[in-house]
């Protein structure tokens, strides 16, 4: 039997580009919702890309680079609140509008973000991460409760407890939404 080798190329700078075009500014997005604070979130994207460009050569051809940039930004972005403020954090001001929208889907869409900031800066630091990691960004609580050093089920009561606050909070949008 011959054994195949399979050779895995790394993305190019072209690569990166269309990846940053595409996705940048849900990166910058996750990143802020994250930190709270529009430097950190840019630090956290640019530290990201930095990154993935000098790790290149470990990319797994099979994933997508724009999915794999966005798991180191979000690390990026929680390691940067570990070395910056391990305690504390700043309140978010303003969030990034999506321009790409119909002008009432953007207003309806800013809303509802708007809403869910004010909603989210009401909740614990840890609760806000959780809910942000698993509800936003779809992460298993495995992989949170490890990035977080902590356990699953600390994981899981944060999760919880965020939304057992924000459900009625975010409620009120039920009828406006419809």
């Amino acid at each position: 039997m011959v054994a195949i080798l399979q050779t895995r190329e790394a993305p190019t700078r072209a690569d990166f580009h269309d990846a940053i075009s595409a996705r940048g500014d849900r990166w910058y997005a996750v990143c802020l919702r994250i930190t709270r604070d529009r430097d950190l979130a840019e630090d956290a994207v640019q530290d990201a890309l930095l990154s993935a460009w000098n790790k290149r050569e470990q990319f797994d051809s099979s994933a997508r680079l724009e999915t794999w940039i966005h798991r180191i930004a979000v690390n990026a972005a929680l390691q940067l609140l570990r070395k910056r403020r391990p305690d504390t954090f700043e309140p978010l001001e303003h969030e990034v509008a999506d321009t790409s929208a119909l002008p009432e889907t953007v207003t309806l869409a800013q809303e509802l973000d708007d809403r869910l900031s004010t909603a989210l800066s009401r909740l614990s630091d840890m609760e806000r991460i959780c809910f942000v990691l698993k509800h936003l960004e779809q992460w298993r609580l495995k992989e949170i409760a490890d990035e977080l050093g902590t356990n699953d089920g600390k994981v899981k009561q944060a999760v919880f407890r965020a939304v057992h606050k924000l459900r009625p909070q975010m409620a009120v949008l039920q009828g406006d939404m419809s």
